[in-house]
């Protein structure tokens, strides 16, 4: 039987679900189903392709369709509101009701990687470790030495989700350094796992503006361009980041942590022409 809670994406859930229907040799068809929970096929067919949404009330009549048990019905609806939110605090709310569920392989493939960037200083702990001589006698020391600073007790829960996610390890002589291991996961979780991070760092620029904090480069510039020209600044973006990651990759002796953001969005609709 197909697991339901292997999925985020109740697209994704849908068509899989027909297809393996079809490998069982069923008459199940989506044209079936419309007509008993009562859709319309044609839009139906571009809520699959994402084209529509598919309101609540629908997703009740469709879980009630495919036989879903109790658990199933919520953890549904609850896909369903997790891929049509618009705002990141709804989608991440909806998320964390994913997570929820004991039974969801989120909770194996990603929870800890959203736990890692849901916390801001998380990265600046396992930064830190570049320069500091972090046993588990100075946890206090370092979370001073952070900006702004963080309680021992946040170091502490920082070391032990970078523990068991590999990124730190413990050495012989009891200080904890950094692994070479990178966090992936899928593409619609990344992407809320990002703006998480994002939006965390965005702030603390803004607290370090409200400081007066010295060593800052900060700038602003609004442009004019068009599709094409967009596209060179994004490839531009991506070399500076990358060169930028060179040099402090090669860094002979790192005594700081810095948080380096870049962001650009647009402030107006495409023109189209005269019809305004």
């Amino acid at each position: 039987m197909l697991n339901i809670f292997e999925y985020t994406d109740f697209r994704k859930y849908l068509t899989d679900y027909y297809e393996h229907k079809k490998q069982e040799g069923s008459r199940f068809s989506f044209r079936q189903l419309t007509t008993q929970v009562g859709l319309n096929p044609g839009n139906f067919a571009k809520m699959l392709k994402g084209e529509r949404n598919l309101t609540i009330e629908a997703a009740v009549q469709l879980s009630f369709a495919l036989k879903h048990n109790r658990k199933e019905k919520a953890y549904f609806q609850a896909m369903v509101l997790f891929c049509q939110a618009k705002k990141h605090d709804e989608k991440k709310r909806y998320f964390e009701e994913l997570m929820a569920f004991k039974e969801s392989s989120v909770r194996v493939l990603d929870a800890s990687h959203y736990m890692f960037y849901d916390k801001w200083f998380y990265t600046a702990v396992r930064e830190a470790l570049a320069f500091f001589p972090l046993s588990d006698d100075t946890f206090g020391a370092l979370g001073k030495s952070i900006i702004p600073p963080i309680t021992e007790n946040q170091v502490a829960s920082a070391i032990k989700l970078l523990l068991e996610l590999k990124l730190v390890e413990k050495d012989e002589s009891g200080k904890y350094q950094r692994t070479d291991v990178l966090l992936s996961t899928g593409n619609n979780i990344k992407s809320l796992i990002l703006n998480n991070f994002i939006i965390h760092t965005m702030k603390l620029a803004e607290n370090a503006i409200n400081t007066g904090l010295k060593n800052m480069n900060l700038s602003s510039v609004s442009f004019s361009i068009s599709g094409s020209d967009y596209e060179k600044i994004q490839e531009e973006v991506r070399l500076c980041r990358q060169k930028i990651l060179e040099i402090a990759k090669n860094s002979a002796s790192p005594d700081r942590v810095y948080q380096f953001n870049i962001q650009l969005f647009p402030l107006t609709e495409r023109y189209e022409g005269e019809n305004i």
